[in-house]
Protein backbone atom coordinates (compact mmCIF):
# COMPACT_ATOMS: atom_id res chain seq x y z
CA UNK A 1 0.00 0.00 0.00
CA UNK A 2 1.39 3.49 -1.14
CA UNK A 3 1.74 6.57 1.42
CA UNK A 4 -0.91 8.36 -0.81
CA UNK A 5 -3.14 5.35 -0.56
CA UNK A 6 -2.49 5.03 3.03
CA UNK A 7 -3.11 8.84 3.73
CA UNK A 8 -6.45 8.56 1.55
CA UNK A 9 -7.67 5.92 3.84
CA UNK A 10 -6.91 7.53 7.12
CA UNK A 11 -9.16 10.44 5.99
CA UNK A 12 -11.64 7.99 4.70
CA UNK A 13 -11.81 6.51 8.14
CA UNK A 14 -12.39 9.83 9.87
CA UNK A 15 -15.11 10.82 7.93
CA UNK A 16 -16.40 7.54 8.51
CA UNK A 17 -16.33 8.01 12.12
CA UNK A 18 -18.09 11.11 11.90
CA UNK A 19 -20.75 10.01 9.93
CA UNK A 20 -21.22 7.13 12.48
CA UNK A 21 -21.37 9.51 15.42
CA UNK A 22 -24.83 10.33 14.03
CA UNK A 23 -25.85 7.07 15.61
CA UNK A 24 -26.66 7.93 19.49
CA UNK A 25 -27.83 4.71 21.13
CA UNK A 26 -26.27 1.30 20.25
CA UNK A 27 -27.68 -1.13 23.55
CA UNK A 28 -25.69 -4.61 22.79
CA UNK A 29 -24.69 -6.34 19.48
CA UNK A 30 -25.15 -9.99 18.85
CA UNK A 31 -22.53 -11.80 16.91
CA UNK A 32 -23.38 -15.07 15.34
CA UNK A 33 -20.08 -16.85 16.15
CA UNK A 34 -19.23 -18.69 12.43
CA UNK A 35 -19.30 -22.75 13.28
CA UNK A 36 -15.00 -22.34 11.57
CA UNK A 37 -12.99 -19.68 11.46
CA UNK A 38 -10.49 -19.22 8.73
CA UNK A 39 -7.50 -16.82 10.16
CA UNK A 40 -7.47 -13.84 7.56
CA UNK A 41 -10.16 -12.46 6.00
CA UNK A 42 -11.03 -14.23 2.72
CA UNK A 43 -11.60 -12.19 -0.69
CA UNK A 44 -14.33 -12.93 -3.09
CA UNK A 45 -14.37 -11.32 -6.24
CA UNK A 46 -17.79 -10.29 -7.50
CA UNK A 47 -19.03 -13.63 -9.24
CA UNK A 48 -18.39 -14.98 -6.82
CA UNK A 49 -19.79 -13.10 -4.04
CA UNK A 50 -23.32 -13.01 -6.23
CA UNK A 51 -23.05 -16.96 -6.40
CA UNK A 52 -21.74 -17.30 -2.42
CA UNK A 53 -22.33 -14.73 -0.52
CA UNK A 54 -20.01 -12.70 1.29
CA UNK A 55 -17.07 -14.69 2.90
CA UNK A 56 -18.00 -15.94 6.42
CA UNK A 57 -16.57 -13.88 9.23
CA UNK A 58 -12.88 -14.65 9.81
CA UNK A 59 -11.06 -14.63 13.20
CA UNK A 60 -8.88 -12.12 12.41
CA UNK A 61 -12.28 -10.20 11.89
CA UNK A 62 -13.92 -11.73 15.28
CA UNK A 63 -11.25 -10.10 16.96
CA UNK A 64 -11.26 -7.00 15.44
CA UNK A 65 -15.22 -6.59 16.29
CA UNK A 66 -14.79 -7.09 20.00
CA UNK A 67 -11.85 -4.76 19.45
CA UNK A 68 -13.97 -1.96 17.96
CA UNK A 69 -16.74 -2.59 20.60
CA UNK A 70 -14.57 -2.03 23.43
CA UNK A 71 -13.32 1.24 22.09
CA UNK A 72 -16.54 2.30 21.24
CA UNK A 73 -18.69 4.14 24.16
CA UNK A 74 -22.14 3.44 22.92
CA UNK A 75 -22.64 -0.26 23.28
CA UNK A 76 -23.02 -1.86 26.66
CA UNK A 77 -21.68 -4.78 25.55
CA UNK A 78 -21.28 -8.03 23.28
CA UNK A 79 -23.89 -11.16 22.86
CA UNK A 80 -21.96 -14.32 21.58
CA UNK A 81 -24.32 -16.67 19.31
CA UNK A 82 -22.61 -20.33 19.19
CA UNK A 83 -24.44 -22.59 17.20
CA UNK A 84 -21.17 -25.19 17.02
CA UNK A 85 -17.27 -24.27 16.47
CA UNK A 86 -14.55 -25.94 15.17
CA UNK A 87 -11.31 -24.43 15.85
CA UNK A 88 -7.99 -25.18 16.97
CA UNK A 89 -7.19 -24.71 20.42
CA UNK A 90 -4.87 -22.16 19.87
CA UNK A 91 -7.69 -20.00 17.84
CA UNK A 92 -9.99 -20.57 20.94
CA UNK A 93 -7.53 -19.07 23.27
CA UNK A 94 -7.62 -16.37 20.81
CA UNK A 95 -11.31 -15.63 20.93
CA UNK A 96 -11.21 -15.75 24.52
CA UNK A 97 -8.12 -13.41 24.68
CA UNK A 98 -10.36 -10.60 22.70
CA UNK A 99 -13.28 -11.38 25.17
CA UNK A 100 -11.41 -10.98 28.03
CA UNK A 101 -10.18 -7.56 26.94
CA UNK A 102 -13.28 -6.61 26.18
CA UNK A 103 -14.14 -7.13 29.41
CA UNK A 104 -11.71 -5.21 30.78
CA UNK A 105 -12.58 -2.09 29.03
CA UNK A 106 -15.91 -2.16 31.11
CA UNK A 107 -17.96 -3.88 28.50
CA UNK A 108 -20.52 -6.93 29.68
CA UNK A 109 -20.33 -10.60 27.42
CA UNK A 110 -22.78 -12.64 27.77
CA UNK A 111 -22.94 -16.07 25.54
CA UNK A 112 -25.96 -17.69 24.30
CA UNK A 113 -26.52 -21.71 22.83
CA UNK A 114 -29.03 -24.48 22.60
CA UNK A 115 -25.62 -26.06 23.40
CA UNK A 116 -22.12 -25.74 24.20
CA UNK A 117 -19.35 -28.91 23.50
CA UNK A 118 -16.66 -28.73 25.56
CA UNK A 119 -14.85 -26.12 22.98
CA UNK A 120 -17.51 -23.93 23.15
CA UNK A 121 -17.94 -23.47 26.76
CA UNK A 122 -14.47 -22.94 27.17
CA UNK A 123 -14.47 -19.95 25.07
CA UNK A 124 -18.05 -19.21 25.99
CA UNK A 125 -16.98 -19.03 30.03
CA UNK A 126 -14.28 -16.15 29.20
CA UNK A 127 -17.49 -13.90 29.32
CA UNK A 128 -19.86 -12.46 32.18
CA UNK A 129 -22.48 -15.11 31.95
CA UNK A 130 -23.14 -18.18 30.02
CA UNK A 131 -26.85 -18.53 28.87
CA UNK A 132 -29.08 -21.33 27.70
CA UNK A 133 -32.74 -21.78 26.40
CA UNK A 134 -34.90 -24.78 28.09
CA UNK A 135 -34.49 -27.96 27.17
CA UNK A 136 -30.60 -27.05 25.95
CA UNK A 137 -27.30 -28.99 27.43
CA UNK A 138 -23.95 -28.59 28.23
CA UNK A 139 -22.48 -30.96 26.10
CA UNK A 140 -18.87 -30.76 27.77
CA UNK A 141 -17.73 -34.29 27.59
CA UNK A 142 -14.15 -33.38 27.19
CA UNK A 143 -11.87 -33.50 24.08
CA UNK A 144 -10.50 -36.45 21.55
CA UNK A 145 -8.00 -36.80 18.99
CA UNK A 146 -8.37 -39.45 16.38
CA UNK A 147 -5.64 -40.37 13.75
CA UNK A 148 -6.86 -42.69 10.77
CA UNK A 149 -4.19 -45.37 9.41
CA UNK A 150 -4.18 -45.83 5.64
CA UNK A 151 -1.73 -48.65 5.32
CA UNK A 152 -4.10 -51.83 4.99
CA UNK A 153 -6.34 -49.73 2.75
CA UNK A 154 -3.52 -48.68 0.72
CA UNK A 155 -2.50 -52.50 0.38
CA UNK A 156 -5.48 -53.48 -0.52
CA UNK A 157 -5.35 -51.34 -3.80
CA UNK A 158 -1.89 -52.63 -3.94
CA UNK A 159 -0.11 -48.73 -2.94
CA UNK A 160 2.71 -49.44 -0.25
CA UNK A 161 4.21 -45.71 0.99
CA UNK A 162 8.02 -46.21 1.88
CA UNK A 163 10.08 -43.73 3.73
CA UNK A 164 13.51 -42.83 5.59
CA UNK A 165 12.47 -40.50 8.68
CA UNK A 166 15.24 -38.72 11.05
CA UNK A 167 13.22 -41.04 14.08
CA UNK A 168 10.62 -42.32 15.36
CA UNK A 169 9.14 -39.37 16.48
CA UNK A 170 9.59 -38.03 12.61
CA UNK A 171 5.78 -39.79 11.72
CA UNK A 172 4.53 -37.49 9.51
CA UNK A 173 4.04 -40.61 6.85
CA UNK A 174 2.73 -43.02 9.77
CA UNK A 175 -0.71 -42.83 8.87
CA UNK A 176 0.07 -43.52 4.97
CA UNK A 177 2.85 -46.27 6.31
CA UNK A 178 1.40 -47.79 9.54
CA UNK A 179 -1.68 -49.82 10.37
CA UNK A 180 -1.49 -48.01 14.04
CA UNK A 181 0.45 -45.67 15.89
CA UNK A 182 3.90 -46.10 17.05
CA UNK A 183 5.11 -46.25 20.85
CA UNK A 184 6.57 -42.64 20.19
CA UNK A 185 3.67 -41.53 18.35
CA UNK A 186 1.33 -42.67 20.90
CA UNK A 187 3.72 -41.18 23.26
CA UNK A 188 3.85 -37.33 21.87
CA UNK A 189 -0.25 -37.42 21.23
CA UNK A 190 -0.65 -38.17 24.83
CA UNK A 191 1.55 -35.10 26.03
CA UNK A 192 -0.19 -33.05 23.99
CA UNK A 193 -3.21 -34.06 24.53
CA UNK A 194 -2.31 -33.50 28.54
CA UNK A 195 -1.17 -29.53 27.63
CA UNK A 196 -3.91 -29.02 25.81
CA UNK A 197 -6.98 -30.40 28.37
CA UNK A 198 -4.80 -28.80 31.28
CA UNK A 199 -5.20 -25.61 29.21
CA UNK A 200 -8.77 -25.99 28.86
CA UNK A 201 -9.75 -26.72 32.54
CA UNK A 202 -7.05 -24.39 33.87
CA UNK A 203 -9.16 -21.40 31.74
CA UNK A 204 -12.42 -22.49 32.60
CA UNK A 205 -11.29 -22.96 36.44
CA UNK A 206 -10.13 -19.42 36.19
CA UNK A 207 -12.68 -17.65 34.37
CA UNK A 208 -15.65 -19.38 35.98
CA UNK A 209 -14.27 -19.23 39.59
CA UNK A 210 -14.24 -22.75 40.24
CA UNK A 211 -11.47 -25.33 41.30
CA UNK A 212 -9.83 -27.53 38.47
CA UNK A 213 -11.31 -30.37 40.10
CA UNK A 214 -15.03 -29.48 39.79
CA UNK A 215 -14.08 -28.22 36.23
CA UNK A 216 -12.96 -31.98 35.63
CA UNK A 217 -15.89 -32.98 37.71
CA UNK A 218 -18.16 -31.04 35.09
CA UNK A 219 -16.31 -32.55 32.30
CA UNK A 220 -16.82 -36.15 33.83
CA UNK A 221 -20.26 -35.88 34.48
CA UNK A 222 -21.23 -34.47 31.29
CA UNK A 223 -23.97 -34.19 29.65
CA UNK A 224 -26.22 -31.57 31.44
CA UNK A 225 -29.40 -30.44 30.97
CA UNK A 226 -30.15 -26.92 31.22
CA UNK A 227 -31.89 -26.78 34.94
CA UNK A 228 -29.64 -28.91 36.14
CA UNK A 229 -26.57 -26.89 34.54
CA UNK A 230 -27.87 -23.83 36.62
CA UNK A 231 -28.48 -25.38 39.28
CA UNK A 232 -25.04 -26.83 39.37
CA UNK A 233 -23.53 -23.02 38.42
CA UNK A 234 -22.37 -24.21 35.50
CA UNK A 235 -24.31 -21.59 33.33
CA UNK A 236 -25.93 -18.33 34.76
CA UNK A 237 -29.18 -18.48 32.94
CA UNK A 238 -31.63 -20.43 31.20
CA UNK A 239 -34.01 -18.19 28.84
CA UNK A 240 -35.26 -18.32 24.81
CA UNK A 241 -33.81 -16.03 22.84
CA UNK A 242 -37.23 -13.82 22.96
CA UNK A 243 -36.73 -13.25 27.29
CA UNK A 244 -32.86 -11.60 26.26
CA UNK A 245 -34.55 -8.51 25.79
CA UNK A 246 -36.55 -8.42 29.10
CA UNK A 247 -33.28 -9.96 30.70
CA UNK A 248 -31.00 -7.08 29.49
CA UNK A 249 -33.40 -4.19 29.97
CA UNK A 250 -33.08 -3.16 26.76
CA UNK A 251 -35.06 -2.14 23.69
CA UNK A 252 -33.42 -3.69 20.90
CA UNK A 253 -29.85 -5.71 20.14
CA UNK A 254 -27.95 -4.51 16.74
CA UNK A 255 -26.86 -7.70 15.15
CA UNK A 256 -23.04 -7.02 13.89
CA UNK A 257 -23.67 -7.17 9.96
CA UNK A 258 -25.65 -3.85 10.46
CA UNK A 259 -23.46 -3.04 13.55
CA UNK A 260 -20.68 -3.15 12.09
CA UNK A 261 -21.38 0.37 9.70
CA UNK A 262 -22.30 1.56 13.09
CA UNK A 263 -19.26 0.93 15.27
CA UNK A 264 -16.38 3.59 15.11
CA UNK A 265 -13.78 2.24 12.80
CA UNK A 266 -10.12 2.42 14.83
CA UNK A 267 -7.83 5.30 14.09
CA UNK A 268 -4.51 4.90 12.87
CA UNK A 269 -1.74 7.12 11.45
CA UNK A 270 -0.92 5.99 8.38
CA UNK A 271 1.13 9.24 7.68
CA UNK A 272 4.05 7.48 8.98
CA UNK A 273 5.40 3.71 9.09
CA UNK A 274 3.20 1.03 9.77
CA UNK A 275 3.36 -2.99 10.44
CA UNK A 276 2.96 -5.51 7.53
CA UNK A 277 1.49 -8.75 8.60
CA UNK A 278 2.21 -11.35 6.21
CA UNK A 279 -0.47 -14.63 6.73
CA UNK A 280 1.73 -17.58 6.14
CA UNK A 281 -0.79 -20.71 6.15
CA UNK A 282 -0.72 -24.51 4.62
CA UNK A 283 1.18 -26.86 3.31
CA UNK A 284 4.80 -25.73 2.50
CA UNK A 285 4.98 -26.21 -1.38
CA UNK A 286 8.19 -24.87 -3.78
CA UNK A 287 6.26 -22.73 -6.05
CA UNK A 288 2.87 -20.35 -5.73
CA UNK A 289 0.91 -20.32 -2.74
CA UNK A 290 -2.74 -21.85 -3.93
CA UNK A 291 -5.62 -22.65 -2.05
CA UNK A 292 -8.08 -25.80 -3.04
CA UNK A 293 -11.29 -25.05 -5.62
CA UNK A 294 -13.35 -25.81 -2.69
CA UNK A 295 -13.83 -27.38 0.44
CA UNK A 296 -13.06 -31.47 0.18
CA UNK A 297 -15.88 -33.77 1.14
CA UNK A 298 -13.54 -35.84 2.97
CA UNK A 299 -10.61 -34.24 4.25
CA UNK A 300 -7.07 -35.87 2.97
CA UNK A 301 -4.20 -35.56 5.17
CA UNK A 302 -1.62 -33.52 3.77
CA UNK A 303 -2.80 -33.39 0.27
CA UNK A 304 -5.91 -31.69 -0.22
CA UNK A 305 -5.05 -28.63 2.08
CA UNK A 306 -4.09 -24.95 1.36
CA UNK A 307 -0.58 -24.50 0.05
CA UNK A 308 2.19 -21.88 1.06
CA UNK A 309 4.93 -21.48 -1.94
CA UNK A 310 7.86 -19.95 -1.54
CA UNK A 311 7.55 -18.10 -4.84
CA UNK A 312 5.03 -16.36 -3.26
CA UNK A 313 6.23 -15.48 0.03
CA UNK A 314 9.38 -14.58 -0.83
CA UNK A 315 8.13 -11.83 -3.74
CA UNK A 316 5.85 -10.27 -0.32
CA UNK A 317 8.59 -10.27 1.98
CA UNK A 318 10.91 -8.72 -0.44
CA UNK A 319 8.33 -5.93 -1.50
CA UNK A 320 8.39 -5.28 2.13
CA UNK A 321 11.89 -4.86 2.32
CA UNK A 322 11.68 -2.61 -1.00
CA UNK A 323 9.27 -0.22 0.99
CA UNK A 324 10.97 2.56 3.08
CA UNK A 325 7.08 2.80 5.05
CA UNK A 326 7.43 -0.94 6.11
CA UNK A 327 9.10 -0.30 9.86
CA UNK A 328 8.63 -3.87 10.92
CA UNK A 329 6.95 -7.51 9.66
CA UNK A 330 4.73 -10.01 11.61
CA UNK A 331 4.61 -13.65 10.56
CA UNK A 332 1.53 -14.83 11.16
CA UNK A 333 2.09 -19.14 10.44
CA UNK A 334 -0.47 -21.35 10.68
CA UNK A 335 1.64 -24.09 8.53
CA UNK A 336 2.29 -27.96 9.51
CA UNK A 337 5.28 -27.86 7.37
CA UNK A 338 6.24 -29.21 3.83
CA UNK A 339 8.76 -29.11 1.20
CA UNK A 340 12.33 -29.01 2.99
CA UNK A 341 13.91 -26.93 0.68
CA UNK A 342 10.80 -23.89 0.43
CA UNK A 343 11.26 -24.05 4.12
CA UNK A 344 14.92 -23.13 3.51
CA UNK A 345 14.50 -20.50 0.64
CA UNK A 346 11.83 -19.18 2.66
CA UNK A 347 13.88 -18.65 6.34
CA UNK A 348 16.77 -17.29 3.42
CA UNK A 349 14.00 -14.29 2.62
CA UNK A 350 12.79 -13.66 5.81
CA UNK A 351 16.15 -13.76 7.16
CA UNK A 352 17.63 -11.04 4.76
CA UNK A 353 14.45 -8.80 5.77
CA UNK A 354 15.40 -8.89 9.37
CA UNK A 355 18.83 -7.93 8.70
CA UNK A 356 17.07 -4.25 8.51
CA UNK A 357 14.16 -4.45 10.15
CA UNK A 358 12.27 -6.41 13.31
CA UNK A 359 10.61 -9.61 12.03
CA UNK A 360 8.45 -11.12 14.87
CA UNK A 361 6.61 -14.51 14.27
CA UNK A 362 3.37 -15.35 15.42
CA UNK A 363 2.28 -18.78 15.35
CA UNK A 364 -1.30 -19.74 15.24
CA UNK A 365 -3.06 -23.11 15.15
CA UNK A 366 -0.10 -24.78 14.14
CA UNK A 367 3.63 -23.66 13.05
CA UNK A 368 5.60 -27.18 13.21
CA UNK A 369 8.37 -28.63 11.31
CA UNK A 370 8.84 -26.41 8.28
CA UNK A 371 6.25 -23.80 9.97
CA UNK A 372 8.56 -23.87 12.91
CA UNK A 373 12.10 -23.47 10.48
CA UNK A 374 10.47 -20.95 8.72
CA UNK A 375 10.18 -18.71 12.18
CA UNK A 376 13.73 -19.09 13.07
CA UNK A 377 14.95 -15.71 11.49
CA UNK A 378 12.40 -13.80 13.66
CA UNK A 379 13.95 -11.65 16.30
CA UNK A 380 10.88 -12.41 18.62
CA UNK A 381 8.47 -15.78 18.70
CA UNK A 382 4.47 -15.30 20.27
CA UNK A 383 2.35 -18.63 20.81
CA UNK A 384 -0.53 -19.41 21.93
CA UNK A 385 -0.46 -21.91 25.00
CA UNK A 386 -2.14 -24.73 22.96
CA UNK A 387 -0.61 -23.90 19.63
CA UNK A 388 1.09 -26.86 17.93
CA UNK A 389 5.09 -26.49 17.10
CA UNK A 390 8.37 -28.17 17.08
CA UNK A 391 8.57 -31.22 15.17
CA UNK A 392 12.03 -30.21 14.54
CA UNK A 393 12.77 -33.26 11.86
CA UNK A 394 13.31 -34.83 8.58
CA UNK A 395 11.78 -37.67 6.35
CA UNK A 396 11.23 -38.39 3.13
CA UNK A 397 9.73 -41.16 0.89
CA UNK A 398 7.04 -42.40 -1.96
CA UNK A 399 4.11 -43.94 -3.20
CA UNK A 400 5.08 -47.70 -4.16
CA UNK A 401 2.06 -48.74 -6.53
CA UNK A 402 3.89 -51.99 -7.96
CA UNK A 403 1.37 -54.31 -6.18
CA UNK A 404 -1.47 -52.12 -7.55
CA UNK A 405 0.27 -52.52 -11.43
CA UNK A 406 -0.27 -56.38 -10.68
CA UNK A 407 -3.73 -56.13 -9.79
CA UNK A 408 -4.52 -54.51 -12.75
CA UNK A 409 -2.71 -56.36 -14.93
CA UNK A 410 -0.28 -53.53 -16.19
CA UNK A 411 3.29 -54.61 -16.75
CA UNK A 412 5.87 -52.11 -16.19
CA UNK A 413 9.69 -51.84 -17.75
CA UNK A 414 12.42 -49.45 -16.47
CA UNK A 415 15.75 -48.67 -18.53
CA UNK A 416 18.46 -47.64 -16.51
CA UNK A 417 21.42 -45.24 -16.83
CA UNK A 418 22.79 -45.04 -13.73
CA UNK A 419 22.91 -47.05 -11.00
CA UNK A 420 20.25 -45.78 -8.83
CA UNK A 421 18.14 -43.75 -11.80
CA UNK A 422 14.89 -45.12 -10.65
CA UNK A 423 15.78 -43.84 -6.71
CA UNK A 424 12.16 -42.39 -7.17
CA UNK A 425 10.50 -44.47 -9.65
CA UNK A 426 6.68 -45.62 -8.32
CA UNK A 427 7.40 -49.42 -9.17
CA UNK A 428 9.98 -49.99 -6.54
CA UNK A 429 10.81 -49.98 -3.28
CA UNK A 430 13.90 -47.90 -1.92
CA UNK A 431 16.75 -50.69 -2.42
CA UNK A 432 19.30 -50.84 0.94
CA UNK A 433 22.03 -48.61 -0.94
CA UNK A 434 19.04 -46.02 -1.68
CA UNK A 435 17.83 -45.93 1.64
CA UNK A 436 21.45 -45.22 2.67
CA UNK A 437 21.42 -42.16 0.54
CA UNK A 438 18.09 -41.10 1.06
CA UNK A 439 19.20 -41.21 5.00
CA UNK A 440 22.58 -39.20 4.17
CA UNK A 441 20.68 -36.35 2.55
CA UNK A 442 17.81 -36.31 5.55
CA UNK A 443 20.64 -36.30 7.95
CA UNK A 444 22.42 -33.17 6.38
CA UNK A 445 19.06 -31.22 6.16
CA UNK A 446 18.53 -32.27 9.91
CA UNK A 447 21.81 -30.63 10.40
CA UNK A 448 20.83 -27.64 8.53
CA UNK A 449 17.74 -27.32 10.44
CA UNK A 450 18.58 -27.87 14.18
CA UNK A 451 21.48 -25.54 13.23
CA UNK A 452 19.40 -22.52 12.15
CA UNK A 453 17.28 -23.49 15.31
CA UNK A 454 20.17 -23.11 17.48
CA UNK A 455 21.25 -19.78 16.19
CA UNK A 456 17.71 -18.58 16.45
CA UNK A 457 17.25 -19.52 20.02
CA UNK A 458 20.61 -19.67 21.35
CA UNK A 459 21.45 -23.29 21.55
CA UNK A 460 24.03 -25.44 20.46
CA UNK A 461 23.10 -28.66 18.34
CA UNK A 462 23.00 -31.20 21.05
CA UNK A 463 20.46 -28.93 22.81
CA UNK A 464 18.23 -28.63 19.81
CA UNK A 465 18.53 -32.22 19.56
CA UNK A 466 17.34 -33.59 22.47
CA UNK A 467 13.68 -31.36 21.86
CA UNK A 468 13.81 -31.96 18.36
CA UNK A 469 13.80 -35.39 16.47
CA UNK A 470 10.52 -34.84 15.16
CA UNK A 471 9.22 -34.34 18.56
CA UNK A 472 5.75 -31.84 19.07
CA UNK A 473 4.96 -29.65 21.63
CA UNK A 474 2.18 -27.12 22.65
CA UNK A 475 2.68 -23.23 22.65
CA UNK A 476 3.22 -23.58 26.33
CA UNK A 477 5.64 -26.76 26.19
CA UNK A 478 7.65 -25.00 23.61
CA UNK A 479 8.32 -21.96 25.67
CA UNK A 480 9.61 -24.30 28.48
CA UNK A 481 12.00 -25.41 26.17
CA UNK A 482 12.74 -22.07 24.82
CA UNK A 483 11.42 -22.60 21.45
CA UNK A 484 9.16 -19.66 22.04
CA UNK A 485 9.53 -16.18 23.88
CA UNK A 486 5.95 -15.29 24.89
CA UNK A 487 2.61 -16.40 24.72
CA UNK A 488 0.09 -14.34 23.51
CA UNK A 489 -2.34 -13.33 20.66
CA UNK A 490 -1.48 -11.92 17.00
CA UNK A 491 -2.24 -8.27 19.01
CA UNK A 492 0.49 -9.39 21.25
CA UNK A 493 2.94 -9.93 18.35
CA UNK A 494 2.08 -6.79 16.61
CA UNK A 495 2.87 -4.96 19.77
CA UNK A 496 5.95 -6.35 19.80
CA UNK A 497 7.09 -5.75 16.66
CA UNK A 498 6.08 -1.52 17.38
CA UNK A 499 8.16 -1.81 20.45
CA UNK A 500 11.18 -3.52 18.34
CA UNK A 501 10.89 -0.94 15.54
CA UNK A 502 10.10 2.06 17.86
CA UNK A 503 6.66 3.13 16.74
CA UNK A 504 4.15 5.03 18.25
CA UNK A 505 0.91 2.74 19.02
CA UNK A 506 -1.01 4.10 16.11
CA UNK A 507 1.02 2.46 13.69
CA UNK A 508 -0.92 0.51 11.88
CA UNK A 509 -0.68 -2.61 11.06
CA UNK A 510 -1.67 -3.79 7.29
CA UNK A 511 -2.54 -7.38 5.89
CA UNK A 512 -0.52 -8.22 2.73
CA UNK A 513 -2.46 -9.91 0.32
CA UNK A 514 -0.68 -11.92 -2.26
CA UNK A 515 0.11 -10.06 -5.83
CA UNK A 516 -1.45 -11.17 -9.09
CA UNK A 517 -2.82 -13.99 -7.99
CA UNK A 518 -6.78 -14.36 -6.96
CA UNK A 519 -6.86 -15.54 -3.45
CA UNK A 520 -9.64 -18.44 -2.23
CA UNK A 521 -11.65 -20.49 -4.57
CA UNK A 522 -12.74 -20.03 -8.35
CA UNK A 523 -16.08 -20.19 -8.67
CA UNK A 524 -15.74 -21.61 -12.06
CA UNK A 525 -13.16 -24.47 -10.38
CA UNK A 526 -15.80 -25.93 -7.66
CA UNK A 527 -16.12 -29.35 -9.43
CA UNK A 528 -15.15 -33.20 -8.49
CA UNK A 529 -12.52 -32.80 -10.78
CA UNK A 530 -10.64 -29.76 -9.85
CA UNK A 531 -10.80 -31.21 -6.68
CA UNK A 532 -8.95 -34.44 -7.70
CA UNK A 533 -6.29 -32.97 -9.49
CA UNK A 534 -5.92 -30.95 -6.34
CA UNK A 535 -5.10 -33.95 -4.29
CA UNK A 536 -3.11 -35.57 -7.11
CA UNK A 537 -0.94 -32.40 -7.37
CA UNK A 538 -0.37 -32.52 -3.69
CA UNK A 539 0.43 -35.97 -3.59
CA UNK A 540 3.31 -35.43 -6.35
CA UNK A 541 4.63 -32.69 -3.97
CA UNK A 542 4.51 -34.90 -0.87
CA UNK A 543 6.80 -37.38 -3.00
CA UNK A 544 10.41 -38.26 -3.70
CA UNK A 545 11.48 -35.03 -1.93
CA UNK A 546 12.60 -34.41 1.85
CA UNK A 547 9.97 -32.93 3.45
CA UNK A 548 9.87 -30.42 6.90
CA UNK A 549 6.71 -32.42 8.33
CA UNK A 550 4.70 -32.63 11.28
CA UNK A 551 3.95 -36.12 12.46
CA UNK A 552 0.29 -35.73 11.76
CA UNK A 553 -2.35 -33.71 10.76
CA UNK A 554 -3.58 -32.38 14.30
CA UNK A 555 -7.18 -32.43 14.92
CA UNK A 556 -8.95 -31.85 18.54
CA UNK A 557 -12.52 -32.21 19.00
Amino acid sequence: MSKTMRMIQQVSVSLLNMQRARVQAIDYVMIKVPSSFAPVPKERNFVQRQILGAPPMSLMEFVDALERIAEDPRPLGVILYFRGLSASTADLQTMRDAILRLREKGKRALSYAPAYRTREYYVASACDEVLLPPGGMLETSGIFSQQVFLKEGLGAVGLLWDSVAISPYKGAADSLARSEPSPEGAEQTNWLLDSVYDAIVDGIAATRKMKPEEVKYMIDGALHMSDAALDSGYVDGVMNEEQLLEYLGISKITMWEEANGQIYLPERDFSGKYIGVIYAGGAIVDGESASPPSDMPIPLPFVGSERLGDITLNQQARNLMQDPQCGALVLYIDSGGGSATASESMASALGEFAKSRPLVVYMGGVAASGGYYIATPAHWIVAQPSTITGSIGVLMGKLVNSEMLKKLRFNAYSYLRGDNADWIASDSEFSEAQREMVRGSIEHIYEQFIGRVGESRGKSPDEVDAIGGGRVWTGAQALEHGLVDELGSLRRAVDKARELASLPEAAPAVLVREKGKPIGAQVAEQNPAALANYALEGLELLSNRAQCLMPFEWRVK
